[in-house]
């Protein structure tokens, strides 16, 4: 798809966490108009969350999609697991192969304009061009629309039952490192 805009994808800084936080509490809201509880937990506990997020931003692992130097998403890339990845990935999660996408948000105003897939590819080419072989997410398997996008682009790699049912998604985006390298 082609964009008839020009965007670019920056690293955010403490200063854009009031931004990050809005786009997931707003998605969240959404999310549960939909009668989903994915990310309710922006609505019930931010204060529990925040500090995974803010860390996020600390170690510029969490990017601002902006239009016309307007936040219209976010998505944080981890190049090391976190506590949920490890008890997602299980033994995988020790791989140091792997990036890890988390929080990939896109404004409801700018729904269905390709801006995930813009996310996403620059999240591939960026594992790419960092080394990563492989980019790994998961989705609330209840989350259909959801599922069936990411289904449009990625294999569906497992279905978990971990803290509910999560859909497990993995690309191999470059190829395996030779010994030595």
């Amino acid at each position: 798809m082609e964009n008839a805009f020009d965007y670019t994808l920056e690293k955010a800084g403490l200063d854009d966490l009031d931004t990050v936080l809005y786009l997931l509490k707003d998605a969240s809201k959404w999310l549960k108009t939909q009668g989903l509880q994915q990310w309710d937990y922006y609505l019930t506990d931010m204060e529990g969350n925040l500090k995974e997020i803010s860390d996020s931003i600390k170690k510029g692992s969490t990017y601002l999609l902006l239009i016309e130097n307007r936040a219209v998403g976010t998505l944080t890339l981890e190049n090391s697991p976190n506590e949920w990845d490890c008890e997602l990935w299980g033994s995988d999660a020790d791989e140091d192969v792997c990036m890890y996408l988390h929080r990939l948000v896109v404004d409801r105003e700018w729904r269905g304009k390709g801006l995930g897939d813009i996310c996403l590819d620059w999240a591939e080419s960026y594992c790419q061009e960092n080394g990563y072989e492989k980019i790994r997410f998961d989705c609330l398997h209840s989350n259909k629309g959801l599922n069936q996008y990411y289904q449009r682009r990625f294999s569906l790699k497992e279905t978990v039952h971990i803290h509910g049912v999560h859909n497990k998604y993995e690309k191999i985006v470059a190829e395996p490192r030779k010994s030595g390298d």
